[in-house]
């Protein structure tokens, strides 16, 4: 059978030489890929990266020729709306232009009439007959009244290649004329030695009919010839931008134009595309390293694989092995034939093997986890059984001891001629031992309507700290000086229960008084922690064992272990206390350091905001009051 379904699988198996194949494929593809890969993206990043630079500097440059232009337009206005140019004291006028160019033989002032014609040029001495000007640009920046940027022009004075910044008068009932600044074109060559640029750039200045007017490289020769004409066509549909095209003396470049805001001219930076592509070289690099690490990957693959085939006759000793000890055979598959056809049979005996075995497990948990169940379920009816033994003797003995009391007490009173004092201590411990009687069924009573779910909490705003005050003064007036108190209230509001509250603080007073001896100390707090309001009730009395702490609060459960069977009492009271207390949203917990060491009971209650009037409400409508000033010290 095994055979047989070895034979049925063939497309499942490959022969070694197969695996071999892969593994070259596995080698190839992945180095192909890396590689190509690899150069595209790093190409694509250098080459974004390298060209935002150069367009910062082609911002930048473009930014530093308007600043140059608008610096001098800033002095032409002073001169245009000076007075000496209001009054015509042309003389005066020209001191101060010479004055604004002193220095500076790139640049000059000239002042002319509504005609164009010159009435002085800095470059001559005042009064010099000067040429006109073939440009009769004045009329047309008076009727704008705005400053302008010329183009590219030769000076008529200066015979140089030079550009202008046009500054009118201001309008008024006098002549207006026309104060311009002339910049030689080399003046703007200045702002390339501004710049670090690369000794291959090709760094241009252009104005707004793309014709040059400053030149890194190629001032002489190319300036006054018109911008490259597909980075003019460029130009004119975008501000800015980047085009890859072939210089005039054939240098393909990347060519990165922006126009600069005020002048209108266009900056244009040429950086060789070899230049910008160098990141090739990097590309490359990787490309080795990256072959390098492939081919590495390679030999472990290799490596790998060959251990594979090792490993896979190995488990098919080890398959066989664990058969015969009786353990679960699970073949991986090796996907080399020869030794899948071995595992193929072995694994179908382990499957029946392993069947058996998992059922016979499967039977075996069952009855263990019945076995358990069936001995937790004993454990706890007997010891529900008995606590309920317990807590019934208990009873009893409760029940009796007032009973017998008030027993004798009634054959006291049944006696002849008794005396009037020794009737009237008779009637006083019927008293005492009904109300013990009407303490105990309360509790009971209470106990039971909580455990189903039948206590309704009337809740009105209580200070706590008064609640505490008035149960402890209750308390002292009957313990008398069997005990020093040491009392510490704060007020404390809650919303809750006042008569509940009242019996959750009877009880734990009540519980400090009966476990400390004559003579010890019984310490009350009261205080706001954050948003909770902390009540503690602190004892030197006997203290508790730890073994009693974790169940001191639950009802019959502490019966055999109860600390109130040396004491007397049903102990419910405190069960009564974690009770009400969860249905007034708190919290109650105990500690004892042990035996001798005695006890402190923390009460916890979400605080609320005291209302405006802090009136205490008394007791609602079916309260009672009897809790706070039951009498509880009487032994039973």
């Amino acid at each position: 059978m095994p055979a047989l379904h070895a034979q049925s699988l063939p497309h499942d198996r490959m022969k070694t030489r197969t695996y071999l194949f892969l593994m070259a494929a596995a080698i190839l593809i992945p180095v192909a890929l890396a590689f190509w890969i690899g150069v595209s993206m790093l190409l694509d990043w250098e080459r974004e990266s390298r060209i935002q630079r150069v367009q910062e500097t082609a911002r930048s440059t473009a930014l530093t020729v308007d600043r140059e232009i608008a610096v001098k337009e800033g002095l032409l206005k002073v001169i245009a709306n000076s007075e000496a140019l209001g009054e015509e004291n042309f003389a005066r006028v020209y001191r101060l232009a010479a004055r604004m160019n002193s220095g500076d033989a790139l640049s000059w002032t000239i002042l002319v009439d509504a005609q164009t014609r010159p009435i002085f040029n800095t470059l001559k001495p005042f009064g010099t007959a000067l040429p006109g000007s073939k440009r009769l640009f004045a009329a047309d920046v008076l009727k704008t009244n705005r400053t302008r940027v010329s183009d590219y022009f030769k000076g008529p004075t200066s015979q140089r290649a030079v550009v202008s910044v046009d500054v009118p008068t201001p309008s008024g009932p006098g002549p207006r004329y026309v104060v311009s600044q002339i910049f030689d074109a080399r003046y703007f060559e200045r702002v390339f030695a501004d710049r670090a640029l690369a000794p291959t750039w090709l760094v241009g200045v252009y104005d707004q009919n793309g014709v040059t007017i400053a030149h890194n490289r190629l001032a002489g020769k190319v300036a006054g010839t018109p911008m490259h004409p597909e980075v003019r066509t460029a130009a004119l549909h975008a501000g800015s931008g980047v085009l890859r095209h072939v210089t005039l003396d054939g240098t393909e470049v990347y060519g990165v134009y922006t126009r600069a805001a005020v002048s209108g001219w266009t900056v244009v930076i040429g950086v060789p595309v070899a230049e910008i592509e160098s990141a090739a070289r990097t590309a490359a690099t990787y490309a080795t390293l990256a072959l390098i690490l492939l081919m590495g990957m390679a030999v472990l693959i290799a490596v790998y694989f060959g251990n594979k085939l090792s490993n896979a006759l190995q488990q098919a000793g080890s398959v066989a092995n664990s058969l015969a000890r009786g353990a679960i055979a699970r073949p991986r598959p090796t996907r080399v034939d020869e030794v899948d056809a071995l595992l193929d049979g072995l694994h179908y005996t382990s499957e029946a093997l392993s069947r058996e075995s998992a059922a016979r497990q499967a039977l075996q948990h069952e009855r263990e986890q019945l076995l358990v169940s069936e001995q937790q379920a004993r454990r706890v009816a007997e010891a529900q059984s008995r606590a309920k033994d317990s807590f019934l003797a208990m009873l009893g003995h409760e029940l009796r001891n007032p009973l017998a009391a008030i027993s004798g007490a009634m054959s006291v009173l049944d006696m002849p001629a008794v005396k009037p004092e020794v009737a009237a201590n008779a009637r006083e411990i019927s008293r005492r031992q009904m109300r013990h009687l009407t303490r105990i069924v309360d509790d009971l009573l209470d106990v039971q309507r909580i455990l189903s779910g039948k206590i309704v909490l009337q809740r009105t705003p209580v200070d706590l700290g008064e609640v505490l005050r008035a149960c402890v003064d209750a308390k002292r007036l009957v313990d008398g000086d069997s005990h020093r108190w040491q009392v510490a209230l704060a007020p404390g509001w809650v919303d809750g229960d006042r008569t509940r509250l009242e019996q959750i603080v009877d009880n734990l007073l009540h519980n400090a008084i009966k476990y400390t001896p004559a003579g010890g100390t019984i310490t009350v707090r009261c205080h706001s922690a954050g948003t909770d309001t902390v009540v503690e009730v602190c004892d030197t009395g006997v203290g508790l064992a730890p073994e009693l702490l974790p169940v001191i609060f639950d009802v019959l459960v502490q019966g055999p272990i109860s600390i109130d069977r040396a004491q007397g009492g049903l102990g419910l009271g405190l069960a009564l206390v974690k009770e009400l207390t969860a249905l007034h949203g708190g919290r109650v917990s105990v500690h004892s350091a042990g035996h001798g060491q005695g006890c402190t009971f923390t009460l916890v209650l979400p605080l609320r905001q005291a209302p405006a009037e802090a009136v205490d409400p008394g007791p609602g409508p079916g309260q009672s009051q009897a809790v706070a000033v039951r009498p509880t010290l009487d032994p039973a």
